[in-house]
C-alpha cells in the first residue's frame, strides 16, 4: 500500500447529532452489554463425528500395517478406496482446528522489572489466570490495561508499559490465554481472551485497593482488535471510567487473520472452512454472540471514546489490508480518532521507536 503523507492523518471531530437522533450507544443498550461469550463448553460423553472417524481410520491403518493377509486381500483395496476421501477430510479438519483453535508452543519473553506484582484472578469459565500489576511511583487513580498481540507475551511489550507507568499511571496486564506462561492452548478462541480481559479489569480494584477513576486500554496487533471490542461493549466499574484507547498496528478483521493462518490452498475452500469454524465455535461457545463473518469492522464494534492509532508504515506481519479497513471506518467525522503512520517501526512489539513513545506520551498528557 502506498502510505499517505504526512505521517499524521488529520483528526476529525464528531458529527453533531440532533437531539432526537439515536446514538450508537443507545442502540447497544438493547443488546448484551458485555463483549465476549461466557457459558462453559458443555461436557459430553458422546464422541463427535470427526473423533469417531479418526479412531476408525487409525484402526484401519494399524490393521493394514500389522497384517500381511489384510494388505494382500481385495478388502484392502476396498478399504483404501473408501477411506482415502475420509482421511483427506480428517486431515483438513484437524489442520483447521490446530491452526485456529490451538496456540503455537513457543518460549515466552519474561518480564524483567522487579516492580511487577503477580496476582491470580478467574478468567473465562472461572479458570485460574495470572495477572501482573505495575504500580505508579506516585499517588494515582489512573489505570491502563495493556494487551499484547497473537503469539506474543506481556514481556515483549514491557518497555511500553514502563514508559506509560512513568507518567504516573498504574499498569495492569497478563500473558494472554495460551501464550507466554498462561494456560489455555487448546480450544483457544478470541472470545475467551476477551472474557479474560474483562475479568482482569473486574479484578483490578481489589488489587489496587481502590476503583480507578480513569482507564485507558492499549492494544497491540491482535490486542488492538480485542481493545476495539472491549471499548465498544463496556461493562462493570469501567463502563464510565474508560477515557480512551490506544491501538498499535491493530488487527481489524478476524477472517483476514484466518485466511493468512490456513496452510497452502486451503483458503480456496472457504465455504467448507467456514463450516468447520462455525461448528467448532458453536461447540466451544453455546452462547456465541458474534459469528465468523461479523468478526471484523464495523460489525465488531466502533468505540465512542477517543482513539489513538499508531501504525507501522510498512507492516510486515499484517500488510495493508487491516489498516485500510480501519481507515474506512475510523477516519471520518463520527469517530474521535487520531492516526499516525510511523516510518522505520516494525510490527513487532519487541522493538520500540522514539516517535511511537512521543505520540503516545503526548496523547495521554493531553487526555489528563
Amino acid at each position: 500500500m502506498a502510505v499517505s503523507r504526512p505521517h499524521r492523518l488529520k483528526p476529525r471531530g464528531r458529527r453533531t447529532r440532533s437531539p432526537k437522533e439515536p446514538r450508537r450507544r443507545d442502540k447497544i443498550v438493547l443488546r448484551a452489554r458485555r463483549a465476549a461469550a461466557y457459558a462453559k463448553t458443555p461436557t459430553t460423553w458422546t464422541p463427535d463425528i470427526p473423533t469417531v472417524l479418526t479412531i476408525v481410520f487409525l484402526i484401519e491403518a494399524v490393521a493394514m500395517i500389522v497384517s500381511p493377509r489384510i494388505r494382500a486381500s481385495r478388502l484392502a483395496l476396498v478399504l483404501i478406496g473408501s477411506s482415502a476421501p475420509i482421511g483427506l477430510w480428517l486431515f483438513v479438519y484437524w489442520k483447521i482446528y490446530l491452526s485456529v483453535f490451538t496456540t503455537p508452543q513457543k518460549d515466552s519473553t519474561p518480564i524483567t522489572d522487579g516492580r511487577w506484582e503477580k496476582f491470580d484472578f478467574l478468567g473465562w469459565g472461572e479458570e485460574k489466570m495470572v495477572g501482573q500489576l505495575l504500580r505508579s511511583d506516585q499517588s494515582s487513580n489512573d489505570l491502563l490495561l495493556y494487551l499484547h498481540g497473537y503469539d506474543s507475551s506481556l514481556g515483549r511489550g514491557e518497555s511500553r508499559c514502563q514508559h506509560i507507568q512513568s507518567f504516573g499511571i498504574n499498569i495492569i496486564g497478563m500473558d494472554q490465554r495460551g501464550f507466554g506462561n498462561q494456560q489455555g492452548r487448546m480450544d483457544w478462541t478470541l472470545l475467551k481472551v476477551i472474557a479474560d480481559a474483562e475479568a482482569i479489569l473486574e479484578a483490578a480494584p481489589q488489587q489496587l485497593g481502590f476503583t480507578p477513576e480513569r482507564l485507558w486500554i492499549y492494544g497491540h496487533s491482535m490486542g488492538g482488535f480485542i481493545t476495539i471490542r472491549l471499548a465498544s461493549h463496556q461493562s462493570g466499574w469501567w463502563e464510565h471510567a474508560l477515557k480512551g484507547i490506544i491501538l498499535e498496528s491493530p488487527v481489524s478483521s478476524f477472517p483476514k487473520i484466518i485466511d493468512n493462518k490456513l496452510p497452502g490452498k486451503m483458503v480456496m475452500a472457504r465455504p467448507w472452512v467456514r463450516h468447520v469454524l462455525r461448528r467448532e465455535y458453536e461447540r466451544i461457545h453455546p452462547d456465541l454472540p458474534v459469528r465468523y463473518a461479523t468478526s471484523e469492522l464495523p460489525y465488531w464494534g466502533i468505540p465512542e471514546v477517543p482513539i489513538l492509532v499508531i501504525q507501522a508504515a510498512e507492516d510486515e506481519m499484517l500488510g495493508p489490508a487491516h489498516f485500510d479497513l480501519l481507515l474506512e471506518h475510523f477516519d471520518n467525522d463520527e469517530v474521535d480518532c487520531e492516526i499516525y503512520i510511523i516510518e522505520d517501526m516494525p510490527h513487532t512489539s519487541k522493538v520500540d521507536q522514539p516517535e511511537r513513545a512521543k505520540r503516545v506520551g503526548d496523547w495521554l498528557e493531553a487526555m489528563r
